[in-house]
């Protein structure tokens, strides 16, 4: 699992626009086609994105593309990064620290859930509930991104 591109022109330009109003960028794609230039910004923060943030933010953002960019020419689009979004950068599990996960490793047939804990540059740290003889068990595994086949952040099971 990679990192994303921070040293990116739109991520450079539009980072502390997002973050100056209290989100993290999660995921940000920028393509020019024929009809301009179509830019995707998910955001978060860890006590929710509504509506109103997603305009707040595009409002802001929008702006400051076209004027970087020197075209009116600019689809903006923000949005909040869903209940059950697929991760796809290991940049993502920092953002996430303390949201309910589900990671499949290689080699493995089943998934591991648990609650990020922490991440940093090379591991993730989950803590994960087995209930074992009536008891719950808590452990702490530390999976490094390279043994990561597939992540998503999941709200299909309870925390016991």
């Amino acid at each position: 699992m990679d990192f994303a591109d921070k040293n990116g022109t739109y991520y450079q330009l539009l980072s502390p626009v997002v973050e100056g109003l209290g989100f993290s960028i999660v995921e940000l794609t920028a393509a020019n086609r024929q009809d301009g230039i179509h830019i995707s910004l998910v955001i978060y923060s860890p006590s929710g994105v509504s509506v109103k943030d997603c305009e707040r933010v595009h409002r802001l953002a929008a702006a400051r593309a076209e004027v970087a960019s020197d075209t009116r020419d600019v689809y903006f689009e923000v949005s909040s990064p869903g209940i059950n979004r697929n991760i796809k950068n290991a940049d993502e599990f920092g953002v996430f620290t303390g949201r309910r996960v589900k990671i499949l490793c290689d080699g493995k047939s089943e998934w591991l859930h648990g609650v990020i804990m922490s991440a940093d540059a090379q591991n993730v740290v989950i803590e994960s509930v087995e209930t074992i003889e009536n008891k719950n068990e808590r452990t702490e595994n530390k999976i490094p991104y390279s043994q990561i086949k597939k992540a998503k952040l999941d709200f299909s099971w309870e925390e016991a």
